[in-house]
């Protein structure tokens, strides 16, 4: 499945994409059992950055065993490698981290309905550094596909303003409440102590009841994630995709757990948490998260990552917010509005748009190249945007 090889059959290339598709819509689908399950999960009171961290460090074994299996003689990276998957390692502790706080915040579809900005991100920086041309049907289809993700948020079905204090990440406003009676040592300063506490409380409690936190955090999140796409181009072809997913994913492990360490302030207060593994579904949200929610969507991203444009994989995520939909009505009993389904029908078509569009300037490519003008080999722009990305090394 790498990328070196010889030149490549007429049906190769278009193969080798079509596969990639189908990859890349079973991730969305993946990705969408993973908002309900992790909401599930979260709802049980265990804190979301525990779960990231469990969640990252069991799909790190899963990674670096499953690239061990198939990549037992691993090429080590140069300094420059490093440097490009330690950003990507930011990267994806940035998006996992803060989709799991977020999701934390607000409900399974308004976290999927944010999704549909990871493409916008990719095309943005695309287009900045000269990656990708401004073509007027990306460009289109990308603006079609996020206006039917925000009229899919303005559903009534799933109200902006979520679950309010209720699905505040309770361990913040139990930290404060503990706190709050620490505190009480000296009477000279327990009423102004107590004054402060409860201003952060209260601050905490209206960022909860408008989701405001919740919806920054997704922001902030989808950012990580388009620019990763963008960035893995730059060691996507030097390394197979599960050695490479492995790497970079476990550098964001470590950065979990120093975060996590950080955050709870001993050890104890991680392995007290383990506790919650007892609930059945915190268990079975675990172990999807790991195995269908990490190894095979991160892994199965890079590998198309390696057939396609970078702003066509990133697109692929706005499907996110049909499925999670889907789910949550066959799940969680969410009743879709007419609008939901309009909205479903502007994505689809938005990022069909997309896909086409550049699948049409790769025939153009390879015709181009049948008749002597243009040299490039079987898989198209996307070993274009590799060139762009690193330098062309032959010269």
């Amino acid at each position: 499945m790498g990328a070196a090889g010889g030149p490549a059959s007429e049906d190769g290339p278009d193969k080798g994409k079509t596969v990639a598709t189908v990859i890349m819509i079973l991730v969305q689908l993946a990705f969408a059992g993973w908002h309900v399950l992790g909401k599930v999960a979260l709802n049980t009171g265990v804190s979301p950055l525990f779960f990231a961290l469990i969640r990252e460090a069991g799909a790190s074994l899963v990674l670096l065993l499953l690239a061990a299996i198939f990549d037992p003689k691993p090429k080590y990276p140069s300094k420059q490698e490093m440097k490009v998957f330690f950003i990507l390692g930011v990267l994806i502790f940035i998006n996992i981290v803060g989709f799991i706080l977020a999701l934390n915040l607000v409900t399974p579809i308004t976290a999927a309905i944010y999704q549909p900005l990871i493409p916008v991100w990719t095309a943005f920086w695309a287009v900045l550094f000269k990656v990708e041309p401004a073509n007027p049907y990306m460009i289109t289809g990308i603006a079609i596909s996020v206006s039917g993700a925000v009229v899919a948020a303005m559903s009534e079905s799933h109200p902006s303003n979520d679950q309010g204090t209720d699905g505040m990440a309770m361990d913040i406003l139990e930290n404060a409440d503990l706190e709050e009676t620490s505190s009480l040592i000296s009477p000279d300063i327990e009423i102004v102590e107590m004054d402060i506490l409860k201003q952060e409380q209260s601050f905490y409690e209206r960022m909860a009841e408008n989701s405001l936190l919740g919806h920054g955090i997704l922001l902030v999140q989808t950012l990580a994630l388009g620019t990763l796409y963008l960035v893995q181009k730059k060691i996507v072809h030097e390394f197979p995709s599960l050695t490479s997913t492995a790497w970079y994913y476990s550098i964001g492990s470590f950065l979990t757990v120093v975060t996590c360490v950080g955050y709870f302030q001993s050890i104890e207060g991680i392995i007290q948490e383990f506790t919650y593994l007892s609930n059945t579904h915190v268990l079975v949200a675990f172990l999807y998260a790991v195995v269908v929610g990490t190894a095979f969507t991160y892994g199965g991203s890079t590998w198309a990552n390696q057939r396609l444009h970078a702003s066509v994989v990133s697109l692929y995520t706005v499907l996110q917010s049909p499925f999670t939909l889907l789910l949550s009505v066959l799940a969680l009993g969410t009743k879709p509005e007419v609008q939901d389904i309009l909205s479903m029908i502007a994505i689809i078509f938005g990022m069909s748009l997309v896909v086409l569009s550049k699948r049409g300037e790769d025939k153009v490519k390879r015709k181009t190249t049948e008749d002597g003008i243009l040299v490039e080999d079987g898989l198209g722009g996307d070993e274009e945007e590799h060139r762009l990305l690193v330098g062309d090394k032959s010269s």
